[in-house]
């Protein structure tokens, strides 16, 4: 955070000093660096050159919360979507050669068969065949849908309309659904994700229904062994959240591309931390996602519209996991108080992570674990 001064006479950055005290140039695109003469110097000389072009305003739709990203936030975020579809683009084209050679190799033995005259065989490998083709079809068509995701998430950087296209999913998520009754309809969600739904009958078997919510995961009674920060864990480890991008999804056979789990813990002083873990289902997210600066947020939504920000304690790096082929990202926030009450209190709607890649935002199905994991506090 800093404590702004008044704006340098003549130039588009401004001067700032940080909590350290020390003196900072941050320029319009949220870059900074820091300040001494040849900064200065350099400054002149890139705001000199930039008024030989025209700079066109951007207005950046805000997010709730109380955080404005950055055009620097947006740029970041823009090339990161881009990276998972040019990853879902090529396990799309993967899919569609195994697909073809599949079906070529069939129609092989179906040839071979029919000219050995085994009718038996002819007709199992026909089926076999039929099916072929029908998965070849959805692996093309699955192909040229990922080909034009990627090219459109490669259109906004090249074109630089990460802004623009911020903005658009912004206004999306404002003019989704209409809700008669928000305030109803946020309780019902509630109350509706944490008691079990009636069961139902679909005309096929025993009636269905959602399962009751789990039973609260058993507090850790035993000291056992510090972390680093010289605290003990007391509650174990629960499932947060499970997110896979859209893009990705049709290649993962119902496996979550990243699967977060949380628990707390208390050091002696009495302070209070919450930990997340993040797995990713391949370790090169680790050049999409980069890394989790120290001090770098997490924001909790709250189901009753309410915000806790929480600042991480120190940088958080992947680690790859070779053989079961995951990356693996370990990240601790201070807990304050107050925030370890509202916690207790109330479910969670949806959690921002902000990584070095910029911000993304991940929905909570979970509502009440992190609820469980503050109680053992």
């Amino acid at each position: 955070m800093f404590l702004a001064l008044p704006q340098v006479p003549g130039f588009a950055q401004e001067l700032r000093t940080n909590a350290a005290g020390e003196k900072i140039i941050v320029y319009r695109d949220g870059s900074a660096r820091y300040f001494n003469d040849l900064t200065l110097i350099e400054a002149q000389q890139k705001d000199s050159a930039a008024a030989a072009y025209p700079v066109v305003a951007v207005t950046i739709e805000p997010l709730s919360g109380g955080v404005d990203p950055t055009e620097a936030d947006l740029r970041r975020i823009a090339e990161r979507k881009l990276q998972l579809a040019r990853e879902a683009e090529e396990l799309a084209r993967s899919r569609a050669a195994a697909a073809i050679n599949n079906r070529i190799d069939l129609e092989g033995k179906l040839q071979a068969a029919r000219d050995a005259n085994r009718t038996g065989e002819s007709a199992t490998l026909q089926r076999r065949l039929a099916l072929a083709r029908q998965v070849e079809q959805r692996a093309l068509a699955d192909r040229t849908e990922a080909e034009q995701r990627a090219a459109a998430a490669n259109n906004v950087v090249a074109q630089g309309r990460y802004v623009a296209a911020y903005n658009e999913a912004r206004l999306r998520e404002r003019t989704g659904p209409v809700i008669a009754n928000p305030a109803s309809n946020q309780r019902e969600r509630q109350l509706g994700l944490l008691l079990p739904a009636p069961p139902s009958f679909s005309g096929y078997g025993a009636a269905t229904g959602r399962p009751s919510s789990p039973e609260p995961p058993p507090c850790n009674r035993a000291q056992g062994v510090a972390n680093r920060e010289g605290a003990f864990p007391v509650s174990y480890p629960s499932l947060l959240f499970t997110h896979t991008d859209e893009n990705l999804r049709p290649f993962l056979d119902g496996k979550e591309y990243l699967r977060c789990l949380t628990w707390t813990s208390r050091d002696p002083s009495g302070r209070r931390f919450l930990h997340l873990k993040l797995t990713f289902a391949n370790p090169n997210a680790i050049t999409t996602y980069g890394f989790l600066p120290e001090n770098s947020s997490l924001s909790l939504h709250l189901l009753n519209g309410r915000h806790i920000s929480l600042q991480a304690i120190r940088e958080a790096v992947g680690i790859i996991d070779h053989g079961r082929r995951e990356l693996n990202y370990e990240v601790t926030y201070l807990l304050p108080r107050g925030a370890a009450a509202d916690l207790r209190n109330h479910a969670l709607d949806f959690v921002r992570i902000f990584w070095s890649s910029g911000f993304e935002q991940y929905e909570i199905l979970q509502v009440d674990a992190l609820r469980r994991a503050v109680e053992c506090l």
